[in-house]
This record gives structure tokens, C-alpha cells and sequence, in this order.
């Protein structure tokens, strides 16, 4: 039998790291997080993604509702990422990994940073370094499975699209 999610296998088991460390810190410390369903503050703008998670957006689009596909299809582009619908992802178990990441304290080029309605008041340095997601080590670690995922499938490794291309009209 043909595994036909093969080839998405690698940003699935990432996903599934993401959210053991994002479960992990938001139950260590869940006072400090404000980050909720229908904040979408952080949903500012479209976003472009990899062959490998186009390849899931379109999986979720697919699975979509005839009536799903034409809101999205019709809904005006705006300043924000056009998943967004009613203040939450229309594609929200297939959402990009910067998306999932969002919230969490992370470290980026030595640098930390938190969405700012998240750990208000507290000094980021004082947190446990396993707390903080490193966002160099899942761009590298996305960035080879990507890699994989395009020599499996035919893709270009270099080539990012907007997510408002799963239900673009052919010009």
C-alpha cells in the first residue's frame, strides 16, 4: 500500500515537536500567556510559504467546503493573511510553522522576543533556555525538509508562494 502523505511525513513530525514544546511552555507558564482563540493580532499579513507547506495549505483547501472555497475565493485582500476568516485560520491544522510558533518565546539571531500581549513585565532572559524556540534551528531543520519534499515531489527548494495562490483564478 502507497503512503500518499509520504512526502509529508518530516513537517508533520515538526509539527508534532512544536506543539510538545509550545504545550510544554504555555502549561510551565500559563499566566503569562494572553494568546487565545480569536486573537489574531499577530494574523497581520499574508504569508509565503515552501513547497512543503503549500503542499499541506493545499491538502486543508482541498478538504474545504464548497462554501469555505468560495468565501475564501471572494474575500477582499486585505491587510491581513487572507486565511484569516471571523478572527481564526480557516486552515488552522494546516497553518504554516511560523504560525504555530507565534506566541511562544523565541530566540532569533541571539536575540529574544515574545508576541507583546505574552509575558508582560518578565525578563525573557530569565527564562530556562529550553523554554525559548529557537526560530534558526526550525527555519534550518523546515529549510532541509523542504529540501527532501522537493526532490521527492519534483518542487523547486527556493521557490515561496503567497498562501492566497491555493485559490487563485489560472490568468
Amino acid at each position: 500500500m502507497t503512503d500518499h502523505n509520504a512526502p509529508l511525513r518530516n513537517l508533520e513530525n515538526l509539527r508534532e515537536r512544536i506543539k510538545a514544546h509550545s504545550d510544554r511552555v504555555r502549561s510551565a507558564h500559563s499566566a503569562q500567556f494572553a494568546c487565545k482563540k480569536g486573537c489574531s493580532g499577530c494574523c497581520s499579513s499574508e504569508r509565503e510559504v515552501n513547497d512543503l507547506e503549500y503542499a499541506a495549505l493545499a491538502r486543508g483547501f482541498a478538504q474545504l467546503s464548497k462554501a469555505e472555497k468560495e468565501r475564501l475565493e471572494q474575500s477582499p485582500q486585505g491587510e491581513n493573511c487572507p486565511l484569516l476568516v471571523d478572527d481564526a485560520c480557516v486552515l488552522y491544522a494546516e497553518r504554516p510553522l511560523i504560525c504555530r510558533s507565534h506566541g511562544n518565546p523565541i530566540v532569533m539571531e541571539n536575540q529574544l522576543d515574545v508576541c507583546p500581549l505574552n509575558f508582560e513585565g518578565v525578563d525573557l532572559k530569565t527564562l530556562p533556555d529550553t523554554d525559548l524556540l529557537s526560530v534558526d534551528t526550525l527555519t534550518a531543520i523546515l529549510t532541509v525538509s523542504n529540501m527532501l519534499f522537493c526532490s521527492e515531489t519534483g518542487g523547486d527548494p527556493d521557490r515561496r508562494r503567497p498562501v492566497s495562490l491555493l485559490w487563485a483564478k489560472p490568468a
